[in-house]
């Protein structure tokens, strides 16, 4: 009788399936950090792209009628805009909401929101 050291067919048939299916778990975690990071960076954008209207917005002549919505551009992506303005229980204080998303995306879903509140009198 002959003993020879070595994997059998069916000992390396199952190490080859066990390394493949850590190779695909691994691929797909990488997919998804992937995505998070992109996402992450949408996100970051949209809130600086939401400051910068907001800044604008409050830069408008204090007489003159603000707009209520509107586009804006930044870093190479497009961006549509709204502003909301509501009373609060103190006096003289407006909330004012901005609600800013890509254009194109599906409406009554802001990507980013951003609450101020201003005064309206001296």
């Amino acid at each position: 009788m002959r003993t020879e050291a070595g994997f059998s067919l069916i000992e390396m048939l199952a190490a080859l399936s066990v390394l493949a299916i850590a190779g695909l778990a691994l691929v797909q975690a990488l997919t998804q950090s992937a995505r998070a990071g992109v996402m992450s960076e949408d996100r970051a954008l949209a809130a600086l792209a939401a400051e910068n209207v907001m800044a604008d917005w409050r830069l408008e002549a204090q007489g003159a009628t603000r707009p209520a919505q509107g586009d804006y551009e930044f870093a190479g992506r497009a961006y549509e805009w709204r502003i909301q303005s509501a009373p609060t229980p103190e006096a003289g204080l407006v909330r004012v909401t901005l609600e800013i998303s890509p254009r194109g995306s599906r409406a009554g879903e802001p990507f980013h929101t951003l609450t101020r509140f201003e005064r309206t009198g001296p």
